[in-house]
């Protein structure tokens, strides 16, 4: 059994972090992408200040934020640990959102694309993470879970899916260890 701090941030990383990613930022910036396309430019502005936090909180717990894993709750701090200019770019970004329009959306939404992208390197994945709403995302989703699940478990953590996702509950929930 490994207790070794450097494994634990790299297993809530590249579970609970790419998890994250892949099911609320990736989503996020296809809503962004949906409603600037449509025109609703309020409604990408709301989800563009979401995308923003959500890329915040896995900063967070790349430079060292202790896991929180219920990120619905208000106690649920997306600034612990990030770096002054790193927070700046990011409420920087989701409040030049509220100016956004026909004539700046697309040179807006490169600059929340690289940010995202630039997210998405501090989770140390090894290679681009695929997109969760395509064919190969849900398989990906799995193998990634498979891939550290037993290093999360020895360490007492519960699987990166969510459980309703999957009938493997802990093992001492009565679910079946994995193989």
């Amino acid at each position: 059994m490994t207790t070794d701090p450097k494994t634990l941030r790299s297993a809530m990383l590249c579970a609970y972090g790419v998890m994250r990613f892949m099911r609320r930022v990736q989503a996020g910036v296809e809503d962004v992408e949906g409603a600037l396309e449509q025109g609703q430019y309020g409604a990408a502005a709301l989800m563009a200040r979401t995308v923003s936090l959500l890329c915040l909180s896995l900063r967070s717990l790349a430079h060292g934020a202790p896991l929180d894993l219920d990120e619905e709750s208000v106690a649920f701090d997306v600034f612990a640990a990030v770096p002054p200019d790193e927070i700046a770019a990011a409420l920087e970004l989701a409040s030049d959102a509220l100016d956004v329009d026909g004539t700046n959306a697309g040179a807006w939404l490169t600059r929340l694309h690289a940010f995202v992208a630039d997210t998405e390197r501090v989770l140390g994945h090894d290679g681009p993470i695929p997109l969760l709403r395509s064919p190969e995302g849900g398989l990906a989703m799995i193998r990634i879970a498979r891939r550290w699940l037993p290093t999360l478990l020895q360490f007492g953590l519960p699987s990166p899916l969510p459980e309703r996702w999957s009938v493997l509950g802990a093992p001492d929930e009565g679910g079946p260890m994995p193989s």
